[in-house]
């Protein structure tokens, strides 16, 4: 098919937010966008078990979480079994390029965070730098040859 939808080499997600309205838009956003969205949790410890449970390509991450694991803590066990990470937050921490692929501000557009996640894939499936997209902060490294 010529001018059908590209092959993404993100598809499934697991949505991480507290903020129950944030929640269902991104998970609206996200499922139009065709992207498989497996489950949209509020705490780090429902997302902790869909990680071991469920094989997920990308999280959607925002730090603030329900329940006693941070946000951090989620986002550096994601990052060690080779799941892609982008914090979707208020205000981007100094170490995020330690835990997440890309930062991007809230309050943000639907399109923005579409956007975030094609750069995203920019990233690992073509191994390229991402353009530019609002709001975005990426920490883009090459694959070793």
């Amino acid at each position: 098919m010529l001018f059908g939808p590209r092959p993404s080499c993100i598809k499934r997600l697991l949505v991480i937010e507290d903020d129950p309205l944030t929640a269902f838009d991104n998970e609206h956003t996200l499922k139009q966008a065709g992207y498989d969205v497996v489950a949209t949790v509020d705490s780090g410890e429902a997302a902790v078990r869909f990680i071991a449970a469920e094989p997920i390509d990308a999280l959607v991450l925002d730090l603030g979480l329900a329940g006693h694991m941070s946000g951090r803590e989620v986002a550096r066990l994601a990052r060690d079994r080779g799941i892609a990470v982008l914090l979707v937050t208020g205000q981007c921490p100094e170490d995020a390029s330690d835990i997440a692929m890309a930062c991007l501000d809230k309050p943000h557009s639907p399109s923005a965070l579409v956007a975030a996640l094609k750069a995203l894939e920019t990233m690992i499936c073509k191994n390229q730098a991402p353009r530019k997209v609002a709001g975005l902060t990426t920490w883009w490294r090459p694959a070793a040859a």
